[in-house]
């Protein structure tokens, strides 16, 4: 084999993917069916002649075998503390951050008041009030551990246990909490300090909304990026750029050897000191796993030359995925680093040829040929990561971005220029705080960061910016094109552009044929939005929210953009919860809304009346029952106390939407025998009712306190997805879930 590291670190790294999504009892089984298949491809002369296979399933075979065992060994343990109370100590080895009213800390932890669990791991602890601590200060307190959501797969738990975060804990606000001055100071100590160093520099330099762009895209810090933003660039098809990986450590890589240059430093004696300048911002950036990779690589080719050999980018590819997954199998865990590695991967393979390719069309004009080969850079960079990248985002994000092209030759030069002008500032800032030395940088890198908020604003609110892939024809586009593309390269390159236009042609046809069918029917969604109530009912292209609950807006967000629904026909507030008020102004804001309806109380909150601002009509539901249709669904709803609930009826079936806080006493009696009872409330609180079927809408934990409902057909949220109930014309009723 010409590149041995190639093949073992692409083998273990997907065979790492394939155990996050399968879990660890899979993993174990698998391992032997790997291990079989290495002794027979081992003992056969045809594949013993080439060692590709034999090599490819015993490096299956280890990996597995190390996921089943690194998780039994390592990672269940600490989970056997779920739900139990303790006192705990231990050292702060993160910076801490404030997110929805709540400030969090990563605590690494040397003791626990429980007997016979384990003593030294990390935890994430929440508190309600900020403490007073800095960098590995120690503390000592009483908390109640929890699982994070999820359970296997590519959930909130496996993330974070890529990591090293085992488990969450909140703290008892009531109980004595102690903090001490750090016994110790690492290495990285001085890291993190340097990290808060550059956030303040960049907040003193810009208004919130930019530094807060700035943070996320030079440091990885998005706690000060609202989530609108966020799903804006996801949508547009530049998420890449919130996540600190190749263009970022290639930027500093290059700012560094500019300085260098100008400063006339011989290349052999300035790759070391570029070395460990690409070392600090690992570190700065908090060595999550893409930074680490595209480290790694950058390492591995300023070495290169050290050693009188030409660097090989897939094998350094290679060596920084076996260096990141050996000490942690559950690295594979973080969509970041496989976002990272298809990225990487198919620059190294097609952004040349597809550059090359257009610069043979298209540079045909000598005055225009630095341009249009510029541009054609760019297309190529971004066809190539797009194309690379395009299972990991169907399989994450559920979505796959039609814009991205568009969006990554807008946006991605901009970005790149932002990036090295705000790292200058920032440093600078750290020695000459509030200096005018600051003001060119901090105006131009302010242009730019509006430039990017407007622009990724404007891309995502076109229409089919973005395509769910819970519609069906996605997946048998996505294989379709694999194998359109797998014969073109068979026959020749010349048949990629047939190929291309073909693919186009198939999702087109997916598109217009989906939209067909779905004529006629009626979807109601019951979205995953933890603890609350929040149920899309949509007909025809037409889209109304009833509810709006949750711990923020990003779930209802989500999935009206991953349904390319630009406009709300109603929005109807449940409850007057000050977060459902929240939620309705900040999902005012990113979509149009032509109807609003709250309950009376909500008149008097500031986010409520921010909503109905903006709305064609506003009603206060002040009427104990009122009744309208809405294209030819019956929408009757009713005061219940606070809240009021909502029954909706499509055909012969009847919904009951019953929010916390309603009464089942002021029900009408003819509402107590609905199809579905769609609830965030304890079935206890719902006694009164008869449903056929319920829906409880609930995060994991609040779930789990719940008692088993024996002979009750349930269904439920809790993280694991949004149900959805779809009713067809021939009175046929579809149940199912989308991740």
């Amino acid at each position: 084999m010409r590149r041995p590291l190639v093949l073992v670190g692409f083998s273990y790294l997907l065979t790492l993917a394939a155990a996050v999504y399968l879990g660890a009892e899979n993993s174990y089984l698998l391992f032997w069916c790997c291990l079989a298949l290495f002794a027979a491809t081992a003992a056969m002369k045809k594949t013993r002649t080439v060692p590709v296979f034999p090599a490819a399933f015993f490096t299956a075979a280890v990996a597995f075998a190390l996921f089943a065992g690194y998780s039994r060994a390592v990672v269940e343990p600490p989970r056997s503390l779920d739900g139990a109370d303790a006192t705990v100590e231990g050292a702060v080895c993160e910076l801490p951050y404030s997110q929805n009213g709540r400030w969090y800390y990563v605590v690494s932890l040397d003791s626990v008041s429980v007997s016979g669990a384990p003593q030294r791991f990390k935890i994430r602890l929440s508190s309600q009030n900020e403490l007073n601590v800095e960098p590995y200060s120690r503390i000592r307190c009483r908390v109640h551990f929890f699982r994070p959501q999820g359970g296997e797969g590519y959930s909130s738990e496996s993330y974070y246990e890529s990591r090293g975060i085992r488990m969450f804990a909140y703290l008892y606000e009531y109980e004595p909490v102690t903090v001490s001055p750090p016994e110790s100071k690492p290495p990285y100590y001085y890291a993190l300090l340097l990290r808060r160093g550059m956030i303040s520099s960049v907040d003193s330099m810009l208004p919130a909304e930019e530094s807060g762009l700035i943070r996320g895209m030079l440091l990885g810090d998005k706690t000060a990026l609202p989530a609108e933003t966020t799903e804006n660039f996801r949508t547009a098809g530049v998420s890449h750029l919130l996540s600190v990986s190749g263009l970022h450590m290639a930027t500093v890589a290059q700012l560094l050897l500019l300085l260098f240059g100008v400063l006339r430093i011989r290349k052999k004696k300035s790759a070391p000191i570029a070395g460990a300048g690409i070392f600090c911002f690992m570190a700065v950036t908090g060595f999550v796993p893409s930074v680490v990779r595209s480290g790694i690589m950058c390492l591995l080719c300023l070495a290169a030359p050290l050693a009188s050999r030409r660097a090989d980018p897939l094998n350094s590819l290679g060596t920084a995925a076996l260096l990141l997954c050996l000490p942690n199998p559950y690295a594979a865990a973080d969509v970041g680093l496989l976002l990272s590695f298809s990225a990487t991967l198919g620059l190294i393979l097609f952004a040349g040829p597809i550059q090359r390719r257009l610069n043979a069309r298209l540079d045909r004009f000598r005055p225009f040929r630095p341009i249009v080969r510029g541009v054609n850079g760019i297309l190529g960079t971004s066809f190539a990561a797009i194309a690379a990248t395009l299972p990991v985002m169907l399989l994450s994000f559920k979505s796959v971005s039609l814009i991205a092209p568009l969006s990554n030759l807008l946006m991605l030069v901009p970005a790149s220029l932002m990036i090295a002008v705000s790292a200058v500032g920032a440093v600078i800032g750290l020695f000459a705080p509030q200096s005018f030395l600051l003001l060119p940088f901090a105006l131009v890198s302010g242009i730019l960061a509006k430039y990017l908020l407007a622009c990724a604003h404007f891309l995502a609110g076109i229409p089919c910016a973005s395509v769910s892939a819970a519609y069906g024809y996605l997946t048998l586009w996505l294989a379709g094109s694999v194998l359109l593309f797998a014969f073109a390269l068979y026959r020749g390159r010349k048949l990629a552009v047939t190929a291309g236009f073909l693919s186009a042609v198939l999702l087109l046809t997916g598109i217009a044929s989906d939209k067909a069918v779905s004529q006629g029917r009626t979807r109601i969604a019951v979205l995953d939005v933890g603890t609350g109530l929040s149920v899309a009912v949509s007909k025809n292209g037409h889209t109304e929210l009833f509810g709006c609950g949750g711990y923020n807006s990003n779930a209802v967000t989500g999935y009206l953009r991953g349904r390319n629904i630009g406009a709300l026909d109603g929005l109807c507030l449940l409850t007057q919860n000050r977060d459902e008020a929240v939620n309705s102004a900040e999902l005012h804001r990113q979509f149009s809304i032509d109807d609003f309806s709250a309950p009376a109380g909500s008149r008097y909150d500031g986010f409520a009346l921010e909503t109905a601002a903006g709305c064609k009509s506003v009603s206060w539901q002040e009427n104990p029952l009122s009744d309208r249709m809405w294209r030819n669904v019956e929408i009757q709803e009713a005061g219940c106390g606070a809240s009021r609930a909502v029954r909706i009826r499509v055909q012969n079936l009847y919904l009951l939407l019953l929010p916390v806080g309603a009464e089942v006493s002021l029900l009408p009696q003819s509402w107590c025998s609905p199809d579905f009872l769609i609830t965030d409330m304890p079935p206890a609180e719902t006694s009164g009712l008869r449903p056929t079927c319920t829906v409880l809408s609930m995060d994991l934990q609040d779930l789990c306190k719940l008692s088993p409902q024996g002979g009750k057909h349930t269904l439920w949220t809790g993280g694991f997805g949004t149900i959805v109930l779809e009713s067809k014309e021939d009175r046929t009723l579809t149940v199912g879930r989308e991740p």
